[in-house]
């Protein structure tokens, strides 16, 4: 097989092709695997930031959140830019706005700096992710672009094997109100290695030589929606005065946001919202599915790991060994599921999230019988079958997902799916450990249970929506598998 990999001459004078195609590809692990060991991470900081910075308890739902509310925020322009002026400097760029944001919160020495550093690091996240899954698009096709999406999902499941046990063995052997700055910066190495693959292997020119409309009107309203949407969330003690006037502008902003890019159309242009996608039942039926699901997981992983750091003081070290099996599981799944895909299709994905629903409510079953190192370790056992779903869901997800995107929107179909999923994980996240902390003063495990319980109803609305007809038929044929047969003849 070889990739349909289209680069200028120019850009990448010295490389053969294979050499500049398996450089493209690290680039983009090594950038996934920086920001998803640096999520991986985060949640165990959480009690040590907490006494040495004298946080309150909306302070650490800003902390842990923050970062996916710039994410969103960096994902709106990015990939409409990326599609436009090509990706190399968008991806490099996102890498440093999110390097320098790690050593602005590792640096910290109160709450609003420490949550400004999040921030920022969310939003070089988000310029940078745009970049990578259009990379990916633009390089690969059919098999082949399916095969480097499982990579990307077995790059994260390193990233959650490795940043765990990393972070506890530094809160094993240095002090905790040191440790916690050295956690925040071990994505480091990862991000300057990624940021040299970007140089070396994305070009410097667009693959696409015709003008792009930026709608950048549109990329305002959205990124000020996004944030005003998701303040709430992460801040649920607002008072009512305030979230009342905060209700009232995102309805103007989505009023304004339609009148807009129906306007922006009618002028002939390309709006944010382009209609190729929205009018597409399959690319909305997949940002649903992925909304639920990347929400429900992220929201579960980060609860039940504060739970156990916080209200039974479970080393941290031991926490993190008990993630291995699920991120092995993840792994090894990632590469079943290029196979299980080519003989069941989009169904693959119903069938794990139908595990990944059973496991949350077997979790929330299991935090009514048990607590302390019993509940442990059952919830140990349980993220293993969760790993494997994972694992099977992830690159399907995205590959069926992105099929329904035309080869020029291919940077904002990127945007948009990780935006949706981004939204959602901040949603969740600010959600269940709001949840969790509300009860956060006992050891009583129906605190887990309640915060458990939307990760399992998403989860479970996520099952019923990808068994929709729209997402299982792609209408784009330059894209991976409009059914279980392609697959298998493209193979």
């Amino acid at each position: 097989m070889s990739s349909d990999v289209a680069v200028p001459a120019t850009t990448r004078d010295a490389l053969p092709a294979k050499s500049a195609t398996r450089a493209t590809l690290w680039c983009c692990y090594g950038a996934g695997f920086a920001t998803l060991f640096d999520a991986a991470v985060v949640a165990f900081t959480a009690p040590a930031v907490r006494s040495a910075l004298h946080l309150a308890d909306d302070d650490i739902q800003w902390f842990l959140a923050a970062l996916s509310l710039t994410f969103g925020l960096g994902l709106a322009p990015a990939g409409r830019l990326g599609d436009a002026y090509g990706r190399r400097v968008l991806f490099v760029s996102g890498l440093t706005v999110f390097l320098i944001g790690a050593v602005a919160a590792a640096l910290a020495h109160d709450a609003s700096l420490l949550i400004g550093g999040r921030l920022i690091q969310g939003f070089g996240a988000g310029i940078l992710s745009a970049q990578v899954l259009g990379v990916i698009q633009d390089t690969f096709q059919g098999p082949e672009r399916l095969r480097a999406l499982v990579g990307y999902t077995i790059a994260g499941a390193f990233a959650a094997v490795a940043g765990p046990m990393i972070a506890g063995i530094a809160l094993w052997l240095l002090p905790a109100d040191f440790a916690w700055r050295v956690i925040l910066l071990l994505q480091t190495p990862f991000t300057l290695g990624a940021i040299v693959l970007g140089l070396w292997g994305i070009p410097r020119t667009p693959r696409l030589h015709r003008r792009i409309d930026l709608d950048l009107p549109g990329i305002a309203f959205l990124g000020a929606l996004v944030v005003l949407v998701t303040i709430p969330a992460i801040d649920p003690g607002l008072p009512g005065r305030t979230l009342m006037a905060i209700g009232a502008l995102c309805a103007l902003l989505v009023v304004a946001l339609v009148r807009w890019e129906r306007g922006y159309a009618r002028r002939g242009k390309t709006p944010l919202f382009a209609p190729a996608l929205i009018g597409s039942r399959g690319y909305v039926t997949g940002n649903i599915v992925a909304l639920l699901w990347f929400g429900s997981v992220l929201a579960f992983g980060t609860v039940t790991t504060v739970y156990f750091l916080q209200v039974y003081s479970i080393p941290a070290l031991a926490v993190a060994a008990a993630l291995i099996p699920a991120a092995v599981a993840r792994m090894v799944a990632a590469r079943w599921s290029e196979r299980l895909f080519a003989r069941s299709g989009p169904a693959l994905v119903t069938h794990g999230l139908v595990v990944q629903t059973a496991v949350l409510a077997g979790s929330g079953v299991a935090a009514l019988c048990w607590n302390g190192w019993a509940l442990f370790a059952i919830l140990s056992v349980l993220q293993f079958a969760a790993g494997v779903s994972s694992g099977v869901v992830e690159p399907p997800l995205r590959t069926v997902t992105l099929s329904f995107a035309p080869r020029s929107l291919h940077g904002v179909a990127a945007s948009f799916l990780q935006l949706t999923q981004r939204l959602s994980a901040t949603i969740f996240i600010a959600l269940s450990t709001g949840i969790l902390l509300a009860v956060g003063g006992t050891t009583s495990t129906a605190a887990l249970l309640w915060a458990t319980a939307p990760c399992a109803a998403a989860s479970l609305l996520a099952t019923t929506a990808s068994r929709g007809h729209a997402f299982r038929t792609s209408r784009h044929t330059d894209n991976p598998t409009t059914s279980p047969a392609a697959v298998s003849q493209e193979a």
